[in-house]
């Protein structure tokens, strides 16, 4: 393993905006990530793991310490739970959406609904990554780390990564465990989810028609051609996805708004233990479209997507700067406009 000194860190960012990274190293196993977290105590520097790349905002003065490029990779089918349900193991520096192919293409299904996610597999616990009405937290039945303050590896369950909405351990306790491989249920030839107002809306005629529910894989490429349609070519625009976190408000907050504005929608929040709470998830994009008219909106190299105003895009040339300052500006306006205060979803690395 080598360490690189002063690396440019824009060209692994979807954002394809960072300065340079004081130390640098790509690990491919275990035990070069330990030698890179030792480098990083040695020195008495703080570290930090980049996978894809797509869900970060670094700075435009780089990060001081140490970037470890994770890139342990390698998929495996273990042994089954049940006739139809088995434990299916990635690496952390997998490509999200070829492992998801790759699961379907074996026959194992659950993981459809998010596809076409940039990332790598490392990713999706940290955020429990969501989309069309499934969630990463649903199917991991556990996950490999390293603890960097115990210097071991060890392996956490589900229950263990306490998994919420974009949320975990991972998050809670910031930099301790660096997640090396994950472990996923999946079932052969389990029921599709189209519960999504989306997915019912693409499936609709088909449904109608046929009368048969849709396979996986058909599944999988709806959500592709739903998610092109609405997001940015990432080899044009530079981009992270959604911007922001949807809001989770109460129920009196909901009602008030509803009033306010009747074309809000609002969705019963779930609590760890997978039951109903008295709180409601608010899209975001709705808001942004229809109170904000925040659609489409430039503001020199930053603005929202035509399509989709929760999806911040930069043009050539943007800064980490210019963005933080529009997504402020929004965040501002959101605030005045409906009085909830929202959180990025991108991570802010400097």
């Amino acid at each position: 393993m080598k360490i690189l000194q002063d690396v440019q860190l824009g060209k692994y960012t979807t954002f394809k905006i960072g300065g340079l990274a004081h130390f640098f190293c790509v690990v491919t196993n275990v035990e070069e990530l330990k030698e890179a977290v030792i480098f990083a105590k040695e020195k008495g520097i703080p570290f930090f793991v980049l996978g894809g790349g797509s869900n970060i905002l670094i700075s435009d003065e780089g990060f001081g310490g140490l970037v470890i490029k994770m890139e342990i990779a390698g998929k495996m089918i273990n042994d089954a739970i049940s006739n139809d349900q088995i434990i299916i193991t990635a690496g952390a520096g997998e490509n999200w959406d070829n492992f998801v192919g790759w699961t379907l293409e074996n026959g194992f299904n659950g993981l459809e609904n998010l596809s076409f996610i940039p990332g790598t597999v490392g990713a999706t616990p940290v955020q429990n990554i969501g989309a069309y009405g499934a969630e990463a937290g649903q199917f991991i039945s556990s996950v490999k780390v390293f603890d960097t303050k115990e210097m071991k590896e060890m392996e956490l369950t589900g229950r263990d990564c306490h998994f919420g909405y974009r949320n975990s351990l991972f998050k809670k306790e910031k930099g301790r465990y660096v997640i090396t491989h994950v472990n996923f249920s999946l079932k052969k030839d389990g029921k599709v989810n189209i519960e999504y107002k989306d997915l019912r809306e693409f499936f609709n005629d088909q449904l109608s028609m046929i009368n048969k529910a849709p396979t996986p894989q058909q599944v999988r490429e709806a959500v592709i051609s739903i998610r092109k349609n609405k997001l940015p070519d990432w080899t044009v625009w530079g981009t992270a996805g959604s911007f922001f976190k949807n809001p989770v408000i109460s129920k009196e907050k909901f009602d008030e708004l509803k009033k306010q504005y009747p074309g809000l929608p609002g969705f019963p929040e779930i609590s760890e233990n997978g039951k109903l709470n008295d709180q409601i998830k608010i899209p975001l994009g709705w808001v942004l479209d229809n109170i904000c008219n925040a659609k489409g909106m430039m503001n020199g190299s930053v603005g929202t997507y035509e399509r989709q105003a929760l999806v911040v895009v930069t043009k050539p040339g943007a800064t980490a700067r210019e963005v933080t300052d529009f997504t402020q500006s929004l965040m501002r306006q959101i605030k005045d406009k409906i009085g909830v205060t929202v959180e990025a979803e991108v991570e802010w690395v400097n």
